[in-house]
């Protein structure tokens, strides 16, 4: 048992860097719901790094399953394009804090028909689950169309739900190092 014991107490010695994760974190939170505007820009950067290799992964994995993909062109069409969206996103931050809304709204709906390209190829496969990949592709094609429909509150969600997201999580990692921190105690008391 002790040696059970010993390594337990080696995991848990560092529950202060959950507890700065979780600072930093909530602090985020605060400055990205303060400054939407600046935060608006880090986020176009962000997203275009993330469309960029999203679209890199995508265009590689279309090429190596083209004989096995149904329809792989599909997602060969949109790894390009995601691609090229990521490139823009990233040279020209300017201009993408003005089109950032349009572009998430378009990549949400390309992403939904991708999701339903998939779902195709999970029901001929008859595997199980393609319901669900239909379902989602809807539901992101359709949250895609409002965004493109109404481009402002469609930014003002985007920065709100990023602070939001970060307030929470920085939470859970404050909460979650009190509890490592908790069980140190009792370990140490072992």
């Amino acid at each position: 048992m002790e040696p059970v014991i010993s390594e337990m107490k080696k995991g848990v010695r560092y529950w202060w860097v959950l507890l700065l994760v979780g600072l930093l974190f909530v602090a985020v939170g605060i400055y990205t719901l303060f400054n939407p505007l600046s935060s608006f820009l880090a986020l176009s950067v962000l997203f275009g790094c993330i469309i960029f290799i999203a679209g890199v992964l995508r265009v590689i994995f279309a090429v190596s399953n083209r004989r096995t993909l149904y329809r792989w062109g599909w997602t060969l069409a949109i790894g390009l394009l995601d691609t090229v969206l990521g490139l823009i996103l990233l040279f020209y931050p300017k201009l993408s804090m003005l089109v950032l809304a349009f572009i998430v709204g378009f990549y949400l709906l390309l992403s939904g028909a991708a999701l339903l390209t998939y779902s195709m190829d999970v029901r001929r496969s008859e595997a199980k689950g393609w319901g669900w990949l239909t379902f989602a592709g809807i539901v992101v094609a359709i949250l895609g169309l409002s965004v493109i429909f109404n481009p402002l509150i469609g930014a003002i969600a985007l920065v709100g739900w990023t602070g939001i997201a970060f307030l929470m999580a920085g939470a859970f990692y404050i909460v979650f190092s009190y509890q490592i921190k908790t069980l140190k105690k009792r370990l140490d008391d072992v």
